[in-house]
């Protein structure tokens, strides 16, 4: 009896078993993935139709993860918009850029992109995926996109010849800023075309308007001209070595007001380049002071400052690319410096008492030679006077050596005006040696030194 029951509960325990084992086998093919949609025909062969641009493009989903369906969009807009894309050659201004060498294959590549149109009205023809890829399918009715292209072309045609025809109203008065900032407008207005042929009616002759507005931009730069006020500029104490030149631009013949000019030449001390704006007749003034005494052949540069006066409101990289290979007028106004003369005396005293030495004197006039400037032997037959007072005191003693404190004084009068141009006191210059007269002797080689290092550029300084 407990056999039968034994065998009846394995019996049982069996098929508990087995209906399990059923189950989860049912459960497993529950979870299969349903079929993938088919593959459409467009995914591996690019659709043909005359009404549409097509644009395809596909992304993977294991390379990109996050983002598959944002650059497959993007790639479908690329390749839709390398069908729409004609490059015209002729009379475009794209192409008249890459004919000019003036201009760098970068650059013509930046304008080009940045003239590349954004598509608008498109649509979806169709999307398909699969675990690996998305793909999407764009087009593009081309009787549409020629609507619209034409619509927009007429208003930027219509705005460019508004700011042509202006431009040559401002050039015709010569005010060559607005001008350059009318023209430069004008190019912008048709920049979305610059690789189309632009032609334009203008009182019945056939123009390429944005050749002809960047012709027009060339013209006004290159015809400008600067008329310095004298052929040299002459400084000399006459003139406390400081002067304004004056320097006129002109444009056919008629003051240039606005017009930014660059100047520099070489002075004692390192100078950026100056900017200037010519007055309402055409003028403006450069202050030439502190030049160099020791540079071989000093010019005035001037340089008419194209780049500031371009809109600063537009797209600068395009700006100055396009006015870059184009050379304005510049002028060189040779510098000539009349190098003053110096008559020098001195008085030097050792702890109060008169002193046949010359230390600081030498020092000097050494100092003022290497400088390029001349030294006279006569005080009514000079530039400037110098007078040089100094005395040396005793300072104590420590230790075995002993303290000596040179007091020295410049001062450099204009014989003529009887004006005072320099005039500098320095105390308390130590030497120290082993007995007095040691020390004096070197507290005058340091105040040497103090002219040498000091004195010399500040007094030269002040005259130049």
């Amino acid at each position: 009896m407990m056999d039968y029951a034994n065998r009846n509960f394995l019996s049982i325990a069996s098929l508990l078993v087995l209906v399990l084992f059923a189950g989860a086998g049912c459960g497993n093919r529950n979870t299969v993935e349903t079929p993938q949609e088919p593959q459409p025909e467009w995914v591996t062969q690019r659709p043909r139709n005359p009404v549409y641009y097509i644009g395809v493009g596909s992304a993977s989903k294991i390379a990109q993860p996050l983002d598959y369906q944002a650059i497959a969009k993007k790639n479908a807009l690329n390749d839709l918009a390398t069908e729409i894309r004609v490059r015209v050659q002729g009379e475009t201004f794209l192409n008249a850029l890459e004919v000019n060498k003036n201009f760098s294959e970068e650059f013509i590549s930046t304008i080009a992109t940045s003239t590349d149109e954004m598509i608008e009205n498109y649509e979806i023809a169709g999307q398909w995926e699969n675990k690996n890829e998305f793909w999407v399918y764009y087009r593009l009715s081309k009787a549409e996109y020629a609507r619209l292209k034409a619509e927009k072309k007429n208003l930027a045609m219509s705005a460019a010849h508004d700011f042509y025809r202006k431009g040559l109203e401002a050039e015709s008065t010569a005010n060559i800023p607005a001008a350059i900032d009318l023209y430069m407008r004008g190019l912008f207005a048709l920049k979305e075309h610059w690789n189309e042929v632009n032609e334009f009616d203008l009182n019945g002759q056939k123009i390429y308007l944005d050749n002809e507005i960047y012709a027009s931009l060339r013209r006004v730069v290159t015809e400008l001209t600067i008329v310095p006020g004298a052929e040299r500029i002459v400084l000399s104490s006459e003139n406390n070595y400081v002067t304004q030149f004056p320097v006129s631009v002109t444009y056919g013949g008629m003051p240039a007001r606005g017009i930014s000019l660059s100047s520099s030449y070489q002075r004692e001390r390192f100078m950026k380049p100056r900017a200037l704006i010519t007055d309402q007749a055409g003028k403006a003034f450069v202050e030439i002071s502190n030049v160099s005494t020791t540079a071989k052949g000093n010019w005035l540069d001037l340089t008419i400052d194209v780049e500031a006066m371009l809109p600063p409101d537009l797209d600068k990289t395009i700006e100055t690319g396009l006015v870059r290979g184009v050379k304005p007028d510049s002028r060189k106004v040779p510098i000539e410096l009349v190098t003053p003369s110096f008559f020098i005396e001195s008085t030097e005293r050792v702890y109060g008492q008169p002193s046949s030495g010359t230390t600081l004197a030498s020092a000097l006039q050494s100092a003022l030679v290497k400088k390029g400037m001349r030294i006279s032997q006569s005080p009514s037959e000079t530039d400037y006077r110098v007078t040089i007072l100094s005395n040396t005191s005793e300072g104590g003693s420590s230790q075995g050596f002993t303290v000596a404190f040179l007091e020295l004084s410049v001062l450099v009068i204009n014989p003529k005006s009887g004006e005072t141009v320099y005039k500098e006191s320095i105390g308390s210059i130590k030497g120290l040696q082993l007995n007095r007269d040691a020390a004096s002797i070197e507290a005058y080689k340091r105040g040497r030194e103090r002219i040498d290092s000091e004195i010399i550029n500040s007094l030269l300084e002040a005259i130049l």
